[in-house]
């Protein structure tokens, strides 16, 4: 059995946002018996993830759950910054670059890619 225990609050941290970001799923069984008499039987599937990834997934959202919203519609938009990681809509990416790390859209020429490359080993030891 694994276990996780981060050391510090921003391990805490980490961890709580790697189980939302990627999505945790315990599927459990329980059947309690007496002199062959069925007393219980529970089945349970229980999935924790942020909205994001249940909505990419295809996970069912409640009745009533309005998925055409703006909000939504910006949420699932969004994609992750090739340097840095953090999450920007896409077309605002690609016009004005990470307000973050300061990585800025580059024609695929091979130049680019290889100071693109060297510059995000350099600030962020990513392959």
């Amino acid at each position: 059995m694994a276990s996780l225990r981060p050391q510090n609050k921003e391990g805490l941290k980490q961890v709580l946002d790697r189980m939302l970001d990627k999505g945790v799923v315990i599927d459990t069984n329980a059947y309690l018996a007496l002199n062959d008499l069925d007393l219980l039987d529970l089945n349970a599937l229980v999935i924790l993830s942020s909205f994001k990834t249940a909505g990419q997934i295809g996970l069912d959202f409640p009745e009533g759950t309005k998925l055409d919203t703006p909000a939504w519609k910006d949420l699932l938009a969004k994609v992750p910054c090739p340097l840095c990681g953090k999450e920007q809509r896409s077309k605002d990416l690609k016009a004005e670059g990470c307000p973050w790390c300061g990585w800025n859209y580059r024609p695929a020429i091979e130049e680019d890619k290889e100071t693109f490359e060297e510059e995000r080993k350099f600030r962020f030891g990513k392959k």
